[in-house]
């Protein structure tokens, strides 16, 4: 008579264990994916607000580099100024691409708040050749009025959540007072300012206790708490052309 085969099987206490692996391997494999995830879209954030400073710098850079200094110290002109050491808004003369018969421009970059996205935006504001060559002619010359930003209607909008606009003026090595110096004795300015990418920003704007008072005192716990995480600090310095 031959005897039944003994069949193996899991018992309850190993099925147990090994759900019980399982659901750990899960897990940790969940957190792992959402790590990465977060990593690569906070690396994709930062080459977001990396690529719009980087272009808003470059078309200052070119901008300011062409003003011709020479003839009158407001050709160029650092405006509103909280410090002898920075200014917040940069204007000068320069040939620009535009709709006039010369190419010879009255240009400008300033912060501009808008109170819907709840951010600041760098602006770049231009006034034709036409306008320009005709303030140009009149003796004094007005540089109050061809600066005039509040008359441009339509400024370009060159980058948003772009905040604390810095302009230092330079005399070789070192940074030159404001009010003491003028721009035909600079030889480079020094353009800083903070940026994060849009859908930070985006972010952000929906948050109810974000207010314009927000962005300009870093020392708020509202601040740190959702802005500072996602700063980026750009910095370049620009040389100017000087004949003399």
């Amino acid at each position: 008579m031959k005897r039944p085969r003994c069949q193996s099987a899991f018992t309850l206490v190993e099925l147990l264990i090994a759900t019980a692996i399982t659901t750990i391997l899960v897990v940790m494999l969940g957190q792992t994916l959402a790590t990465t995830t977060s990593v690569y879209s906070l690396a994709d954030q930062r080459m977001d607000a990396f690529r719009d400073a980087k272009a808003s710098l470059q078309l200052m850079t070119t901008d300011f580099s062409r003003a011709n200094l020479n003839g009158d110290p407001q050709m160029m002109t650092l405006a509103n100024s909280p410090s002898n050491t920075y200014a917040t808004e940069a204007y000068a003369v320069a040939p620009v691409k535009n709709k006039g018969k010369g190419d010879l421009c009255a240009i400008g970059y300033y912060l501009d708040w808008d109170g819907g996205s709840k951010t600041y935006s760098l602006r770049r504001f231009i006034k034709n050749s036409d306008v320009t060559a005709t303030s140009l002619a009149k003796s004094p010359v007005d540089f109050g009025t061809l600066y005039d930003r509040t008359n441009n209607a339509n400024p370009e909008n060159i980058a948003s959540y772009v905040w604390d606009l810095e302009f230092r003026p330079g005399q070789g090595q070192n940074m030159a007072a404001l009010g003491s110096t003028n721009s035909q004795q600079w030889n480079w300015i020094e353009i800083r300012f903070k940026a994060m990418s849009v859908k930070a920003g985006r972010k952000i704007a929906k948050i109810g206790a974000i207010s314009k008072s927000t962005w300009d005192d870093p020392s708020t716990p509202e601040y740190k708490r959702y802005i500072l995480p996602n700063e980026q600090q750009f910095v370049t310095r620009v040389s100017l052309f000087q004949t003399q």
